[in-house]
Parts: structure tokens; sequence; C-alpha cells
């Protein structure tokens, strides 16, 4: 999540008026809200919201809304027909949307809004899974073996129980465990 704590951190600082943030499910949505919450700029006052009707009032314009709509679709349409409000924004509104929800599919058709969040997303699993993948090639490139290769050498006896050997043994195991999507076996 290292990567997709500086991507909130950036997009909250760009100066464009909305962003959004991707989640998969309600308990990752927490994690993002409050870790936009101790990202964002010290000059901005934070808030959670839940409708966009507040993201479109006069005097929120300032203020960084952390928006957990109830209605996605709802809050689509509401804040496309704001766009104008919304470009005089002077801190962003943060949209928090569900990864294949409802809200992403009514994004595509409003193309307004769409354009407006253009560059100014952030989807954490794509940079995570973009993160393992490096972390696997730095893995390989040091080792000469993926870390499946390396596990089952292990596995077999053939590596020597050494700190070195241990340190490799975890950072095997968390990327073969990465790349199955589920936990490792000894």
């Amino acid at each position: 999540m290292r990567d997709s704590t500086s991507l909130l951190w950036k997009v909250l600082r760009t100066g464009k008026p909305i962003a959004s943030v991707l989640y998969e499910d309600f308990k990752s949505r927490e994690e993002l809200i409050e870790l936009s919450y101790l990202v964002a700029p010290s000059d901005y006052e934070v808030r959670r919201i839940e409708e966009a009707a507040e993201a479109l009032e006069e005097d929120k314009l300032g203020t960084l809304l952390l928006l957990a709509p109830k209605s996605e679709i709802d809050t689509v349409r509401r804040l496309d027909h704001g766009r104008d409000i919304l470009q005089k924004r002077r801190a962003p509104v943060v949209l928090f949307l569900l990864r294949r929800g409802s809200g992403l599919q009514e994004l595509a058709v409003r193309r307004g809004l769409a354009a407006m969040l253009r560059e100014q997303e952030v989807d954490p699993d794509q940079v995570d899974e973009a993160e393992v993948e490096t972390e696997r090639d730095r893995f390989a490139r040091e080792h000469k073996q993926t870390p499946e290769e390396w596990l089952e050498a292990w596995r077999a006896g053939q590596k020597a129980d050494t700190p070195e050997n241990n340190l490799t043994l975890h950072q095997a195991l968390l990327l073969e465990r990465e790349r199955r999507g589920s936990r490792p076996y000894f």
C-alpha cells in the first residue's frame, strides 16, 4: 500500500477540483478514507460526506471533502450536473467508488465528469499489483530464480538454513502468496 499512499498524497495536492479512489470492499474504503485524513494537506479542513450536494455548496468550496456516497449513481449524476460549480473548488472532492460498481458504470456515460477525473484516479489494487510484479522481477534478478522456483528448492532441502536464506524465504513466501492470492504453506 506504500505506493497507494504516495499516489493519494499526490492526488490531494494537484490543485484539481475532483479525484476518485476505487476500493474493493467497505473495509478497504474505510482504510482509504482514514489514510486520506492522514495525508491531506494541513492547510485544508477535511470532512467526510455522503451526499454530492454538499460538494456543490458555496461554503464548502475550500474544504477537502471525502465523498463516500450512499448512492453512487445519483452521486455521479449530481456531480456531472454540477461540473461548473466543481470547477470553482479550491480544495478537491475525493469520490470513493466501488470497483466494478454502479458508480463506475454511470461515470462511463458522464463524459464531462469523466474528463475532469482523467489522471485523478487512485486504484490501490492496480498500484499494488504493479508493485508486486516489480518485486517479483527484482527477486528473480537477484536470485536467478522466481520465488516459486526458490521455494521449490527450499522445500526439497536444497537451500541451507542460514539467516540470509531465512530472509529470502520470507520474501519468496510473500511474493508467492501475492501471486496465488492465498496463504503461503511450509
